[in-house]
């Protein structure tokens, strides 16, 4: 991801600011100019704006851009009145995608096009962000402007970034809030939760996925599993099936969430002895193969969670959250405890962490990629449609939806590419 900012001199904008940042801006998304658009039938290749308003935004956005797992932040909205492309970034705890989309509009008639995607690391989409932030702050200061608000937002995150402030501020950018004017209730419920999943990747998930709920609620019921002794919730043998699979399998450095789980499901089952015919079917099932003892059961209802992953001196305890007594589920908790156990299997060190609903976040999608290959292996799914059975007596047989099926059967090429690596 690269930019090249031409500076004008000769602005007549009111604000100080933008009229110090007038530039002609060029975006590069795979190496590709995103800027390039047609206006009123001419093509130009570059933008012309005051790029004040998209160092204000990215300064007082930074939070929710690397907090959020489930919401795009596009640069149109720090465009200020001026004409920008559309492009969206997605952090998803791993990697951050900058994507252009097709944007219109009139008066005059621009049309940017719909464009590539380029996928970052933290570390790069960091840096790509702090150099465009900082270019157009150094203009302001050469400008002899100073104290701007950018430039004390600014100031603000990176003083947050480098001190014990980064977990609380990413958590509360989770939520789409903003971490230096939050409500107390707000503040005292990510605080608990800080105290109970660290300050890593589990905590963002878990606090990101609590929006819209009964967060009181919630992260009691959180504390009370952490604190439960009881024996219904051990899988007694996971932690020693996992550690002797990943001693063998390394993970590799980068790759995909779904990568990371189908590989560890291929791995898992291997150390099972379990072929691609065994089927599971319900999660008592699944449990008795980690160590579950007759007693193995569900935990209380509570929204905003499926599970709960922790470690114990005794084993893995993983607090499957209880949706009632329909079909639905019945397989809902099947899929959660396998979302569980690949949780583990994929992020093997010793913590606590959420399986929640969270439909981007890496973590999550890692667990999903592994309880889909776990539970309905793709090998098993193409000697079935090879019979001619359809995808919902394939889903009965292995007791999850159909729509897991659905897309084993689509993702049957990335499953074969990640289990060859």
């Amino acid at each position: 991801m690269k930019h090249s900012i031409e500076w004008q001199d000769d602005a007549e904008n009111a604000s100080p600011e933008e009229r110090a940042t007038v530039a002609d801006l060029r975006l590069f998304v795979n190496t590709l100019n995103v800027t390039q658009h047609l206006i009123d039938g001419a093509t130009s290749d570059h933008v012309t704006a005051a790029l004040y308003g998209l160092a204000q935004g990215i300064t007082h956005r930074w939070w929710t851009i690397f907090g959020s797992r489930d919401r795009d932040v596009s640069l149109t909205a720090f465009r200020s009145g001026y004409l920008l492309p559309d492009i969206r970034l997605r952090f998803d705890g791993a990697a951050l995608e900058v994507s252009a989309y097709q944007k219109v509009y009139e008066g005059p008639d621009v049309r940017f096009w719909a464009g590539p995607s380029e996928v970052l690391s933290r570390r790069e989409g960091e840096d790509w962000l702090t150099r465009l932030v900082t270019e157009i702050l150094d203009r302001l200061k050469a400008k002899g402007i100073h104290d701007t608000a950018a430039a004390l937002r600014w100031q603000r995150v990176q003083s947050s970034r480098r001190s014990g402030e980064r977990a609380f501020c990413e958590a509360a950018g989770g939520l789409g809030l903003d971490p230096y004017a939050i409500a107390d209730d707000t503040a005292v419920f990510i605080e608990k939760a800080e105290a109970l999943f660290g300050e890593d990747e589990p905590l963002v998930e878990f606090v990101s996925g609590a929006s819209g709920v009964d967060q009181t609620r919630l992260i009691q019921w959180v504390d009370r599993m952490v604190r439960s002794e009881a024996h219904k919730y051990r899988l007694a043998t996971l932690r020693e099936v996992v550690d002797a699979a990943v001693s063998a399998n390394r993970s590799h450095k980068e790759e995909p969430a779904w990568a990371a789980g189908y590989r560890r499901a291929r791995v898992i089952r291997h150390a099972l002895n379990l072929s691609q015919s065994v089927r599971f079917g319900s999660f008592k099932d699944v449990a008795r193969q980690f160590g579950g003892g007759a007693t193995y059961d569900l935990a209380p209802k509570v929204d905003g969670i499926k599970a709960l992953r922790r470690e114990h001196p005794n084993g893995v305890h993983v607090h499957l959250r209880n949706h009632g007594d329909s079909p639905e589920a019945k397989t809902a908790h099947l899929f959660a405890l396998a979302r569980a156990i690949g949780d583990v299997a994929c992020f093997p060190a010793a913590q606590t962490a959420p399986i929640n609903s969270l439909p981007h976040a890496y973590r999550q999608a890692a667990g999903r990629a592994f309880a889909a290959e776990f539970l309905a292996p793709i090998d098993e799914i193409n000697a079935m449609l090879e019979d001619k059975r359809d995808t919902i007596s394939i889903a009965n047989e292995f007791s999850v939806s159909s729509a897991v099926i659905e897309h084993q059967i689509e993702n049957r090429t990335r499953i074969t590419q990640a289990c060859a690596v």
